[in-house]
């Protein structure tokens, strides 16, 4: 079974491990860095469905633990990022359910209160 780092705060991951709780969502498809929004847009599958999920860029620099990481970083950041940011992603569809049509925002506030 993988185990993942236990999230604390906004850039320090805990030294003890959990197990991988299931995710109701998988890993779907990098779509890129939106400058314009300052988000990283992803999907994830729900089933058959694809999900679409975004992020901002300040919630993958308090992941990160960094500022001022450059629009073309921005993919490299999540690549090294994504197995957490996915879990959030799947957390947040978990809590909150599926709404049709909308995507799923990944804030700072999300990253600071895990």
């Amino acid at each position: 079974m993988n185990e993942l780092p236990v999230l604390m705060g906004a850039d320090r991951f805990e030294e003890k491990t959990y197990r991988e709780r299931s995710m109701p969502l998988m890993r779907g498809r990098i779509v890129g860095y939106d400058a314009d929004q300052m988000t990283f847009k992803f999907t994830m599958m729900n089933e058959a469905r694809i999900v679409d999920c975004e992020i901002s860029s300040i919630a993958l620099d308090d992941l990160a633990g960094e500022r001022g990481v450059r629009p073309g970083e921005r993919e490299a950041q999540f690549k090294l990022l994504r197995d957490v940011i996915e879990r959030v992603a799947s957390d947040i569809f978990d809590k909150r359910g599926e709404a049709k049509g909308e995507a799923f925002r990944i804030f700072a506030k999300h990253i600071r209160n895990r």
